[in-house]
């Protein structure tokens, strides 16, 4: 058995094409890690742009003037000083270097109080410039107000307002805020690295397959003495070890050079405090988690529907369309249906944590209330456990 995988990986990786989309897939992760470190905007206190690498660590740093316990008087007296430093930046002519000396540094304060005042779909960005700082010091009590709101609005039966409160109870305040810039910038280009390699493993799992047949070898094939049975699972364990292996080398090289670039700043800090109305209780560093692991499942379903239409149709052509049309047309697909059903719940949204978050989708079988992402997770964990012995009975069928 040991022999057969160690050739049928050979087989993979000793492709030409595949060793150049393979190199391709790694590369990425160095540069999408580059262009993550530098997509941060930083002003300085003379006034000046930078959008170098060390811009992330710089608006960090400023952000974390205010690093701590954000009760609310603390809050109150950020949003004093920041109301005060934008009527200077507003009406002095040195408006850019009033910037970098006062305003960057409340950025996040600032959509903390704009998000709890106003909430998600009324989201007022620049609201905390006519609040009464007063009115701050109930900031937690008006937030609480509007849970209790949305529990009575979202919760269509008593056990989803039961689990919607359990959900709110977990997330603690007053909120400990450290500047997460560096993951909040992770998580958007770890979902496009995730795509990237969902749709790259559904290309080299294509081949796994549909050679034999390509190369009018599979009557030889399927005479040898394990042709039916262990060579198939060897075919399907080498695309699964394949498709992990390349992932999370991929995902590894990733993280560590973007954290090593911008820094770890804020992997504590709870997503609830820039979002303050989800149900999800991680923080920023855990979601980037989470975010990694789903996308890990989205490349396992990719190779798994990739390897089952290459066994049944003996050809890569149609295989290699499938995982774009999951995780890149099926995204568009789900707007024009309005974003609502069962789109919901389509494989692209397995790389769709951020807008999950924001929504608080829930869903009750029988007296059992869960919600969107638990839902996703489940429900594609079972698909590819499902997919793999679908798969070796489509190809052992092959005459």
């Amino acid at each position: 058995m040991k022999v057969m995988l160690k050739y049928e990986l050979k087989r993979i990786f000793t492709k030409r094409l595949n060793r150049v989309l393979i190199t391709i897939g790694l590369a990425l992760s160095v540069i999408l890690s580059f262009l993550a470190a530098t997509s941060n905007r930083f002003v300085s206190p003379q006034g000046h742009l930078e959008t170098g690498i060390s811009a992330t660590r710089k608006v960090v740093a400023d952000k974390n003037r205010n690093k701590g316990l954000m009760t609310p008087k603390r809050i109150s007296e950020l949003i004093t000083q920041d109301q005060r430093a934008f009527r200077e930046y507003k009406d002095k002519g040195e408006s850019d270097k009033i910037y970098g000396i006062s305003i960057q540094q409340y950025l996040d304060v600032e959509q903390l109080v704009s998000y709890i005042l106003t909430g998600n779909e009324d989201y007022n960005p620049s609201v905390y410039l006519d609040v009464n700082p007063k009115k701050l010091l109930n900031i937690y009590k008006i937030r609480e107000a509007k849970i209790q709101k949305l529990i009575r609005q979202n919760g269509k039966t008593e056990e989803q307002r039961k689990y919607l409160k359990v959900q709110y109870d977990k997330i603690s305040t007053p909120y400990q805020y450290e500047a997460p810039d560096s993951w909040d910038t992770m998580q958007l280009y770890v979902v496009t690295y995730s795509i990237v390699l969902a749709v790259l493993m559904g290309v080299l799992a294509s081949g796994i397959f549909s050679e034999e047949i390509t190369l009018k070898a599979d009557a030889i094939f399927f005479s040898s003495k394990y042709g039916r049975d262990k060579a198939i699972k060897t075919k399907i364990s080498a695309g699964l070890i394949t498709s992990t292996g390349i992932y999370w080398i991929g995902m590894c090289l990733f993280t560590v050079i973007s954290l090593t670039l911008m820094g770890t700043s804020g992997s504590h800090t709870l997503m609830s405090m820039l979002n303050s109305y989800t149900i999800y209780n991680v923080t920023y560093g855990q979601a980037f988690y989470i975010m990694m692991f789903e996308g890990y499942i989205a490349n396992l379903l990719a190779t798994t529907v990739s390897m089952l239409v290459s066994a049944i149709m003996g050809s890569p052509n149609i295989a290699i369309c499938i995982p774009f049309f999951l995780f890149c047309i099926m995204p568009f697909v789900g707007r024009i249906g309005g974003g609502k059903g069962i789109f919901l719940l389509t494989p692209d949204q397995l790389n769709n944590f951020q807008e999950i978050m924001k929504v608080n989708h829930i869903y009750q079988i029988g007296g059992f209330v869960t919600n969107q992402l638990a839902l996703m997770v489940l429900i594609y964990v079972v698909v590819n456990l499902v997919l793999i012995p679908v798969i070796y009975s489509a190809y052992k069928r092959k005459s």
